[in-house]
């Protein structure tokens, strides 16, 4: 009974260490895109800042980037398994739709990430028309991303706060949908800093979910 429990744990921990990995790498393809220490100007919309940085950037820097976000995105929806290894059976339906709806927006997500490439390789005045087709478009991948990430996080918050998983209900103030809310909160954190952890937020509140998880299994 031991060992069988102890394998249990094994496996969730697969799933949550391949979901760490994957948001630390997600977090990587974007400082890889628009991290500089002074950091983005605010006087622009987020875009037009982003592409201001982006544009001056080494042309392999903004691929590599770019490359990471399908990768990344495999491994994120490996890591969303968990969601279903640690719901109670009563409430496994509700875990894969969870599952589902987080594996449909985090593949939006990796080829909205994948696609955020355009604005470094095609960020000069030249190419403004050509950007502007592209934001257009990528509202449509940001739509998907939201909607089945929100989906998935909000029923994996409530399936912590109800007690229907096997970790401790206290966990779902750390669960990504509730940790997403503190964005505006991170924006007011200081230049340099705030490069960091506001442009990477997205990515390093499963970061924090993922490791704090961890740290209750071992």
């Amino acid at each position: 009974m031991r060992y069988r429990k102890s394998s249990i744990i094994g496996e969730k921990m697969i799933f949550i260490i391949i979901g760490l990995l994957g948001a630390i790498l997600m977090f990587c393809g974007d400082m890889l895109f628009y991290y500089t220490p002074q950091d983005v100007d605010r006087t622009k919309n987020v875009i037009d800042a982003v592409i201001e940085v982006m544009k001056d950037l080494p042309k392999k820097r903004v691929e590599v980037g770019g490359l990471i976000g399908p990768v990344a995105a495999f491994l994120y929806c490996i890591g969303f398994y968990h969601i279903i290894e640690i719901t109670n059976e009563a409430w496994k339906i509700c875990a894969f739709v969870a599952f589902f709806s987080l594996c449909l927006g985090i593949i939006a997500g990796g080829a909205y990430h994948s696609h955020f490439a355009y604005f470094g390789l095609l960020g000069q005045d030249k190419f403004k028309e050509s950007l502007d087709i592209v934001l257009n478009y990528f509202s449509k991948l940001a739509f998907i991303m939201y909607m089945g990430e929100g989906i998935g996080f909000l029923l994996l918050f409530l399936l912590i706060l109800t007690g229907n998983t096997t970790l401790p209900r206290f966990l779902c103030i750390l669960s990504p949908g509730i940790l997403f809310l503190l964005k505006p909160i991170v924006r007011k954190l200081p230049r340099g800093i705030r490069a960091i952890v506001s442009g990477g937020w997205t990515n390093l509140i499963s970061v924090i979910y993922y490791t704090a998880i961890l740290l209750i299994l071992l």
